[in-house]
């Protein structure tokens, strides 16, 4: 993710610009409580084209390796000793996202699904 991909309004950071599998793009929104306005801020001193996990300024993208091992060590340092994986993340916040009445609809746009059905999956699991 470039900083260009992250859209801000009024300093805030709103939403997040993903590509993501089969080259399908999304607009992610980031709530309010995402500390929006300080990352809004810090982002507006990065150069566009940067990447926004960067080790340093001008780096390259993390990779999936070194983001699964920062996903690991996160689990680690909570004590969970359940497997979680990126996907497992996914289908939890979903599954979350129902639960407090968000619409089939609407996160089928959020993950990118062509198919309904793809996305009501969540919904009987």
């Amino acid at each position: 993710m470039k900083v260009r991909d992250v859209r801000l309004t009024d300093g805030v950071a709103k939403s997040v610009r993903v590509i993501g599998k089969g080259n399908k793009e999304r607009l992610v929104p980031l709530p309010e409580a995402f500390f929006g306005q300080v990352f809004g801020y810090w982002l507006s001193e990065k150069p566009k084209e940067d990447f926004v996990f960067a080790k340093k300024q001008g780096g390259k993208a993390p990779g999936a390796h070194a983001v699964r091992a920062y996903l690991r060590r996160l689990i680690g340092r909570a004590w969970i000793d359940k497997e979680v994986t990126p996907h497992k993340l996914r289908h939890t916040c979903t599954t979350r996202l129902l639960e407090a009445g968000a619409e089939l609809v609407d996160i089928q746009a959020l993950l990118g699904h062509v198919d309904l059905s793809t996305t009501q999956i969540y919904s009987r699991e």
